[in-house]
């Protein structure tokens, strides 16, 4: 009995632990609080009720609009996206919506990087054209590639990135083969050596 109390104490803390130890946000979470942090800098710049946005040309642009629409309706603003730069009262040109992969020292490692970037002009300004400020968002979480798979996501460009391979060394790649067939060809000719006497 006492040991199967120590065995259930011992599994529910490895799994606290486990869980504890899974910090690495989803991609799209990031991206997502990224660029309602660009729409609340710009809201508390651009002062009317009602607005008219356009967001520029990016492959992820209908996903960002529907993010920057439901932010300013959430901020208290009557908000459109507009398809025609020239109609908007604030221009959103997106730079940067990017998630990337880079090796890390150890091997088992990998450091994730999310950029999100994105300029703000307001058109009725005067004079016309003024730069809004607006935050970047830079974010790197150190985690292994089986999480970094687990918390991409393949719906959006901006989302995913290409995980880099593993770093292969000199024993994966020459002598862990040569070895296991030289193995095999000496098993084969003891075998037959010894079946021919």
């Amino acid at each position: 009995m006492t040991t199967r109390v120590a065995l259930l104490c011992i599994s529910m803390f490895m799994c606290s632990v486990g869980l504890h130890a899974q910090a690495v946000p989803n991609t799209i979470d990031v991206i997502d609080s990224a660029i309602a942090g660009i729409v609340d800098s710009v809201c508390l710049q651009y002062r009317a009720s009602e607005l008219q946005y356009y967001v520029s040309e990016h492959p992820d642009r209908e996903w960002i609009s529907s993010i920057m629409g439901r932010r300013m309706q959430y901020a208290g603003r009557i908000a459109r996206v507009v398809s025609v730069e020239e109609e908007a009262d604030v221009v959103f040109s997106i730079e940067d919506v990017s998630t990337r992969y880079s090796l890390k020292e150890n091997t088992d490692s990998i450091l994730r990087t999310i950029v999100v970037q994105c300029n703000a002009r307001d058109r009725r300004s005067s004079p016309p054209g003024l730069v809004l400020r607006t935050p970047t968002t830079r974010r790197a979480d150190v985690t292994t590639r089986e999480v970094a798979a687990a918390t991409e996501s393949q719906q959006h460009r901006g989302s995913n990135g290409t995980i880099p391979p593993p770093p292969t060394s000199f024993w994966d790649d020459l002598a862990q083969p040569v070895i296991f067939i030289a193995a095999a060809a000496t098993t084969v000719l003891l075998l037959f050596t010894v079946r021919s006497q």
